[in-house]
């Protein structure tokens, strides 16, 4: 496949983006909600594991570092400021000490038992650190045993299930997100051996579309999946629902890039690649733009469907912001 940049990757990561920010404005709880966080976050995790190649420690590390964990302290600083400075709490040790417990912590929910705070959106960003360099120990294990794909895919669940353990049933949360990684692990090797064995979704097969589409709606109804708080109501379920929908979205960005040459879709197309190659830095400025009332705007409430209209100017905030920085 070399290293060319594959556009419809690039489109299934600005749905996913949109998506985030779609999920994050609607009301919570509802059936939206529901099913846009069934799917939105494995998709990128899919996606990082679809384009991983193992590396050399060292590459991988200053990789890593550079791109996911320098950004992920300067974000998560950027989140635990203006909450401290609202917060009218005095500076002391023990506040700064607090700081540090949660910058270590990289929860996306507060740390149960420990009185440690959430980081934020932050989550993402040392999740997928972690998951990069826990991922890459397994490949090169597997790959240095000769490990066949199923066993490969067994190793990978038994790893998952014991991750989530220990953070839903015994309410451990590990530092840098470790026990959601040891999840994560399993979605990017899903992407990695559907990358691998040539498994991507075909526009050519729209009947496995329509399947997916139908499996991930009854599935996702039946489930849960939350990754930022380790929800994953019936791990397999969900699990399969996250996958289905996943497709879905593939198969969906796909078809977008196979249409960019006709003149309506083009600039719809050119927009989506945008979004996917920006959607780090719109990641970030949606994770600032957490302090602005969208749902509570004078502009917006009065309005039917507000969330809707929030979205709509929540994403045209978000995403021009980013364009316009790319442009400066």
């Amino acid at each position: 496949m070399g290293s060319k940049r594959l556009d419809w990757i690039d489109i299934a990561k600005g749905i996913a983006i949109i998506l985030v920010i779609v999920g994050h404005t609607v009301p919570n709880p509802s059936p939206l909600r529901h099913a846009i966080f069934s799917f939105h976050m494995p998709v990128f995790f899919i996606l990082a594991g679809y384009t991983f190649r193992p590396k050399p420690w060292r590459e991988l590390l200053s990789g890593s570092v550079s791109r996911l964990l320098a950004p992920y302290v300067v974000l998560a600083l950027a989140w635990q400021v203006p909450t401290f400075l609202m917060s009218g709490v005095s500076l002391t040790s023990g506040t700064l000490v607090a700081v540090l417990q949660t910058l270590v912590f990289a929860s996306g929910v507060d740390v149960p038992g420990l009185g440690v705070a959430a980081v934020g959106m932050a989550w993402f960003l040392a999740a997928l650190f972690t998951s990069r360099l826990l991922f890459n120990a397994l490949m090169l294990l597997f790959d240095g045993r000769e490990v066949g794909v199923v066993c490969q895919g067994a190793a990978c669940v038994v790893i998952a299930f014991c991750g989530l353990s220990v953070s839903r049933f015994l309410g451990f949360y590990l530092p840098l997100d470790l026990d959601l990684s040891c999840y994560i692990v399993l979605l990017m090797w899903v992407g990695y051996t559907v990358r691998h064995r040539g498994l991507e979704p075909s526009v050519d097969k729209p009947l496995l579309f329509i399947g997916s589409g139908v499996v991930w709606l009854v599935f996702a109804a039946l489930s849960g999946l939350e990754l930022s708080s380790r929800r994953v109501d019936g791990f397999v379920i969900a699990t399969i629902a996250a996958l289905a929908g996943s497709y879905c979205v593939c198969w969906v960005s796909m078809a977008i890039e196979k249409m960019k040459d006709m003149p309506i879709l083009e600039a719809f197309e050119r927009g989506l690649v945008f979004c996917g190659q920006a959607s780090l830095a719109i990641f970030a400025i949606h994770a600032v733009d957490w302090f602005i009332p969208w749902q509570t705007m004078p502009l917006l409430i009065s309005l039917p469907a507000s969330w809707l209209f929030a979205s709509i100017v929540r994403c045209a905030c978000d995403i021009g912001l980013a364009y316009v920085i790319k442009k400066a």
